[in-house]
């Protein structure tokens, strides 16, 4: 398990990485289809779970939002939203009539997996298309939440012992929250000074800041995946990747980091 989990790491976290250096509409496109991915698995997840939902609708809605990031069109996103919502809901609606009685907690966990995938993930690309460097901002936040999550795990399995959630996590310690954290802010640092040609207004300081916030976003956005898991009574969220999972899987910690990415550059990066 532990082999095929690293394997599979050294194979997607340098072609992530990679992409985001890359950055501009090459990285977009590719992070709009790992969430339309991801949505398709959200709304197979649900259906395999007893709820009635609209898998198209799921989709396109990411799809829609993630586009309408590319494009920057940030007064189009409330229209958005609206038609998402009423569209959803008309299902819904349709669904009720025909006898699913579960049709308004469907019509929530639809709701929710949007703005999940669609709305926090889109902030990877509108961080992404910031200029002049918001690409460089990406990719630091995104090498972060991987080092934060790397450090808590490794650290958790080897010094864990008091347990922050046992019923929802039982592998969740305070050592392995801490050790994370504290891998964050030794990173962010390290990053801060070694990115200092390339990317000034991040420094060492700021790093060190971001890397300390990761930490604790990273295990809630775990958290939520792992509440998720539980109540729809699934171990992974697909098997696509080796030693890990599915996509969601691993995007877990990494759907809050961008959008903790996109407002710290606006509030403490400029």
């Amino acid at each position: 398990m532990l082999r095929q989990r690293v394997l599979s790491a050294l194979i997607f976290v340098p072609l992530f990485l990679g992409l985001a250096w890359l950055g501009g509409m090459v990285f977009n496109v590719f992070l709009a289809v790992v969430l339309v991915f991801a949505g398709s698995e959200y709304s197979r997840l649900l259906r395999d779970s007893g709820y009635k939902v609209s898998s198209p609708l799921v989709i396109l809605s990411i799809g829609v939002l993630a586009l309408l990031r590319m494009l920057s069109n940030a007064w189009m996103e409330p229209l958005a939203w609206t038609l998402i919502l009423t569209a959803l809901a008309l299902f819904s609606l349709w669904q009720y009539e025909h006898g699913d009685d579960k049709a308004f907690f469907s019509l929530g966990l639809q709701v929710f997996g949007v703005f999940l995938i669609g709305g926090l993930g889109g902030c990877g690309i509108s961080l992404n298309q910031v200029q002049p460097h918001g690409n460089l901002w990406l990719l630091v936040t995104i090498a972060l939440v991987w080092l934060v999550d790397a450090g808590a795990y490794f650290i958790g399995t080897r010094f864990g012992k008091r347990m922050i959630s046992p019923r929802l996590s039982p592998k969740k310690s305070l050592e392995g929250l801490i050790g994370g954290t504290l891998v964050g802010l030794v990173s962010g640092i390290l990053i801060g000074w070694i990115l200092r040609g390339f990317l000034p207004e991040l420094g060492a300081l700021r790093g060190a800041f971001l890397g300390l916030l990761l930490g604790p976003t990273a295990f809630f956005g775990d958290s939520l995946m792992s509440l998720i898991k539980r109540t729809l009574a699934v171990k992974d969220t697909g098997n696509l990747i080796p030693g890990h999972g599915g996509i969601l899987d691993r995007l877990d910690s990494m759907l809050w980091a961008m959008a903790l990415g996109y407002y710290f550059f606006f509030f403490v990066g400029l």
